[in-house]
């Protein structure tokens, strides 16, 4: 299934709804480990499928890819405000999140939704463009959500701060 992937838009709305009925009807099923990857991979952001896919790495720790739970977790973080990548974390072992990679995500969700440390934020994404530039649209995304917390913190906003918080 996840082999024949093209940009067609009817090939992903089909592979959407195949997804959601897999997870559905197979949710601990490790046979479907292949057609979520791919799912992750190569469409849109869909939490249900993400939880899937890391509650059935839970049960499979040796099937586990961490490029794909990294991408999962950038993928959570572009859905700030949403509590996503808290939900995320954890289904993800401790062990894992030891990894520099995941520490990393770790401080860049705590500047974005305990601090609002954008300055922090943009100048630790910068060091790590390696891991938040495999998802297409990362910055526009955090843009948004920093737009969002300005706008519900501040009536009006003075250019020093927006200045400040890039």
């Amino acid at each position: 299934m996840g082999k024949e992937l093209t940009n067609n838009g009817a090939e992903k709305s089909q592979l959407a709804i195949t997804v959601e009925q897999l997870i559905a009807v197979n949710t601990y099923n490790p046979d479907i480990l292949p057609d979520l990857e791919n799912y992750v991979l190569y469409q849109t952001y869909n939490l249900d499928a993400n939880l899937c896919l890391l509650r059935l790495y839970q049960f499979e720790p040796e099937r586990m890819s961490t490029p794909i739970v990294a991408r999962i977790l950038v993928k959570a973080l572009m859905a700030m405000p949403a509590p996503d990548f808290s939900l995320c974390l954890f289904l993800i072992p401790e062990r894992v999140q030891m990894e520099e990679q995941f520490k990393t995500l770790i401080v860049l969700s705590h500047y974005l939704r305990y601090t609002a440390r954008f300055c922090q934020f943009w100048d630790e994404a910068a060091k790590s463009r390696q891991i938040v530039e495999v998802v297409p649209g990362f910055e526009q995304a955090i843009r948004a959500y920093a737009v969002h917390v300005l706008s519900i913190t501040y009536q009006k906003v003075p250019r020093t701060i927006l200045a400040e918080n890039r």
